[in-house]
Parts: C-alpha cells; structure tokens; sequence
C-alpha cells in the first residue's frame, strides 16, 4: 500500500488525540506520514494550504499514487489544499475526511462566528445565502434581516467578552479560526471518502449524511457513518474499527485505478 498522509490542523498539544491516532496506523502496519504546516504568518486559508502542499510534494514519491487523510481542522485545511494539487494537475488516489464539516448557515449565524471573525459583510450574506433554496426555502429579505440582527446582537455580546470565544482563548485556536472563517471553499474534482459521525450530523446537519460538504464534493464521494463523537471517534476503541475502513477504502481505491 502506498504511503499515507494525514493532514493536521491542531498542535500536538492542541490536540494529541489524533497524534496517537497516526501512532495506532502505524502500530497496525500502515505507513503514516503527518503533515503538520504551521499557519504563522499566512493571511489566509490559502496561503496555509499552499504549506501544506509542498510539504506532501517534498514527501511524496513522483510516479506512486498519492492517498491523504484529514480530520477536523486538518481535513478542512487538506480540502483547500486539494483544489491546489489539481491546479498542478496531481490527482490524488484515495482521500479520506474524519468528521469534516461544512459552514452550516443556521450555526455560523447561531454562534455569531461571522462576527467573532470578523468576515465582511458581503461574504457574511454569501454565507447565508444557502438558506434560499430547500429545505429552508426562505426569501432574500428574511436572510438580509437575521444576518443584521445577530450582526448587531454580535456586537453587544463581544463588547462583554472580548473577541475570543470561550472555546477559542488559545490564540493559536483563534487566529485558526479566523483563517478558516474567511475562506469560501471551493469544490473539488477528485473522488472522496468522508467517515462522519452520526451525533455530528445530528447537532450540525439534521438529515444530511454529508455534513454539509456534499456541494463541494463534485468529484464524487462515499459516506461512511463512523462510531463515536467528533472527539472520540479518533480514539480506542472507536479508532480500531475507523483503521479498518479507511485501510479497506484505501485497498479499493488501488483496484479501481
């Protein structure tokens, strides 16, 4: 099989959940390559992708079939970088997301993210916008209105907290954050297997088995409920069964190129 690389978003001391995670891979056999790019200094998504990719270029054998996986933040920041391997023309051959959300509407307003971020005000109703056609079917007018309103709402809760929220206080988090907040994904071309967790769609996308990501998978994907939360599934034993999906997927995808 060919190397793996898995993509990480967090530190180690972020979240060392999914460095044990990379060490059970390879404990089972698989050949893991964590690829962790720091996002100091990037002014966007973008940019923090783009370290990413040289990094998996630097590490990847030309001419051997390029297999990825990403969790969480990891996954989010692997999808941008992604859109850039197939810019260069490099189609990967298996690409795994664990639990990657997509911007909820309902939720980023819910939260007050926009503001927290400070996005700008066009791509705050861009954002919103989804909310236009089923199932919510609302009309431009009623979007406008709750993007003012929790803008506004947003503001007076910030004056009493600060800018940081309650989850966000490392600064590391939430300069993080913002660079993922500000960043209108695009879609992606290659086929994908996304692993997502049912307590996930349940609080973040009732009814949809993609969490949202579906519109901007356009390559084609397979979805694979996985058990656990969004915490735990990286972890014994959820993490054991998790292992054997993606290694089968991985094996798949050889016999299907």
């Amino acid at each position: 099989m060919p190397t793996l690389f898995s993509v990480r978003g967090w530190t180690a001391e972020v979240n060392p959940a999914q460095i044990m995670f990379i060490e059970e891979m390879r404990a089972t056999g698989v050949r893991v390559v964590d690829i962790f790019a720091d996002h100091e200094g990037c002014e966007n998504l973008g940019e923090w992708a783009d370290r990413a990719v040289e990094e998996i270029l630097r590490q990847h054998a030309e001419g051997t079939p390029l297999h990825l996986l990403g969790y969480c933040a990891g996954g989010s920041l692997m999808h941008v970088a992604i859109r850039e391997l197939e810019n260069r023309d490099i189609r990967p051959a298996y690409i795994g997301f664990i639990d990657v959300r997509g911007g909820a509407p309902r939720f980023r307003l819910a939260r007050g993210l926009d503001s927290l971020f400070r996005v700008p005000w066009a791509q705050r109703v861009r954002f919103q916008l989804e909310r236009l056609v089923p199932p919510d079917r609302e009309s431009l007018g009623s979007v406008l209105r709750s993007v003012v309103r929790r803008s506004i709402r947003s503001m007076l809760e910030i004056r009493e907290r600060g800018w940081r929220s309650s989850k966000r206080i490392n600064p590391l988090i939430h300069q993080q954050g913002l660079l993922a907040a500000n960043w209108e994904m695009n879609s992606i071309t290659s086929f994908a297997h996304t692993y997502n967790c049912q307590t996930s769609i349940d609080r973040y996308w009732p009814g949809d088995p993609s969490l949202g990501r579906a519109g901007v998978l356009r390559g084609g994907h397979i979805i694979r409920l996985i058990n656990g939360t969004h915490e735990t599934c990286i972890e014994p034993p959820y993490s054991t069964e998790l292992i054997r999906l993606i290694e089968a997927d991985r094996r798949r995808s050889m016999t299907e190129t």
